[in-house]
């Protein structure tokens, strides 16, 4: 294999990858929290996925889009949850469902003011907040957070999420550098991630593992001048070794929130199901070191999309 690989999905794979990496399903229990900051003084609202079983369970924290709340990405989160994971999905105020439900003029104009350097830093600080809390929690023997595994915790986000999950991989902006690099971070998946300006000396310093997601119609809602091109950037820019781009035939921006599942049967539905299981076995290869995950995401032993439905780039 070379070290770049460019794998068209096709439906004629062998037996074992209808089954692989999905495995058995278990129960998810759903608990809705408020955490609080008392160093700056926010509540931070939370849903966690909590997986069937004893523990130990890593850990993904998902950042929804602008405009969002702790119910973004609930497709993704139950499914790795299914799966034995535990997801923790943010909800970050000032750049939450708040912003365009108390806006007092355009909501359109509120939700462009609201993607701004002040709340990515804001939403970065929640991050890193959420992981110094749940270390906290299990320190105490929380009942639900002793079953975390604080060692192997994954990022993903959605849109301003993906921008937060950019982030904390490390980034870099010209204000900030790459000083808000989160080390306890293992590996990154974002779902509609974007580059503005030097795509090269933004990314091409983030070394540890990521995956984008994304569609060929995947284009900037607010009309920032963002295309679906420019989703592709980040990706090409890192630098190789665990970098993972799923881009998706006909996709939109809206489809990768993960709010709603698609009609049983139809190319959507199939796409999704493909998300779900690329993105698991990302987890599973990076926060668990299942080497037959990596190895089928590597070969190209995916199920569910044909050709010109989807593709899968690794490096």
């Amino acid at each position: 294999m070379g070290c770049r690989l460019l794998v068209l999905l096709c439906l004629l794979l062998p037996a074992w990858a209808a089954d692989y990496p999905a495995g058995p399903v278990g129960k998810v229990e759903v608990v809705l929290q408020t955490w609080h900051d008392t160093a700056r003084d926010r509540d931070l609202p939370i849903k966690i996925y909590r997986p069937e079983g004893a523990g130990p369970f890593p850990v993904v924290l998902f950042s929804h889009g602008l405009g969002g709340s702790r119910e973004g990405g609930r497709l993704w989160g139950n499914y790795w949850a299914e799966h034995g994971l535990m997801a923790i999905h943010l909800q970050h105020p000032g750049s939450d469902q708040a912003v365009w439900q108390e806006a007092q003029g355009s909501r359109f104009g509120a939700l462009k003011s609201a993607a701004s350097a002040k709340q990515l830093q804001a939403r970065v600080a929640d991050v890193r907040f959420t992981l110094d809390e749940l270390a906290r929690r299990k320190a105490g023997k929380d009942p639900l957070a002793v079953l975390a595994d604080t060692a192997h915790v994954g990022m993903s986000g959605h849109s301003f999420g993906a921008v937060t999950t950019q982030s904390v991989a490390g980034e870099r902006f010209p204000l900030f550098g790459a000083r808000m690099s989160e080390p306890r971070l293992v590996a990154f998946l974002a779902f509609s991630p974007s580059a503005r300006g030097n795509a090269d000396a933004s990314f091409g310093a983030i070394e540890r593992p990521f995956f984008s997601i994304t569609g060929t119609e995947d284009a900037d809602p607010l009309g920032s001048g963002l295309t679906p091109a420019d989703r592709l950037k980040p990706f090409a820019a890192m630098p190789k070794g665990g970098k993972y781009l799923l881009l998706l035939t006909g996709r939109n921006h809206m489809f990768f929130g993960g709010d709603h599942a698609a009609v049983a049967g139809s190319v959507e539905a199939r796409q999704q199901a493909l998300v779900m299981q690329t993105s698991l076995a990302f987890w599973r290869a990076t926060l668990q070191g299942d080497e037959a995950a990596r190895a089928w995401l590597r070969d190209g032993a995916i199920q569910q999309a044909g050709a010109a439905e989807a593709r899968l780039e690794s490096k």
